[in-house]
């Protein structure tokens, strides 16, 4: 499993972050739960390290990632790479997190 995450340098600037500042927060909230993350060029990847429960310490932070309004208004892509080879596009469902549509 992994999930790769990239932001929108302008939405971020205006929201008063910097693109590095966000790496740094997601890495730690993802290495309080021991999966590794990568960065290579705008964007930061974290992986499963093959546990039992990666799966849901991965979905932990994700979840609570898409209930923030910061994380919404400046990711530009999140997606779901599974091991069987298939993708999914977790930013397109912060809505049904946030319990309302996006625009």
């Amino acid at each position: 499993m992994q999930v790769d995450f990239v932001f929108d340098p302008q939405k971020v600037q205006r929201q008063g972050y910097t693109v590095a500042g966000i790496f740094r927060v997601l890495e730690k909230n993802f290495a309080a739960r021991n999966l590794p993350c990568t960065i290579q060029g705008d964007c930061l990847s974290v992986t499963d390290r093959g546990r039992e429960g990666d799966f849901s310490s991965l979905w932990s932070v994700i979840m609570a990632l898409l209930r923030k309004e910061w994380f919404v208004n400046t990711a530009a892509a999140c997606t779901w790479h599974d091991d069987d080879g298939t993708e999914e596009d977790v930013l397109s469902q912060a809505w049904k997190v946030r319990g309302q549509r996006m625009a």
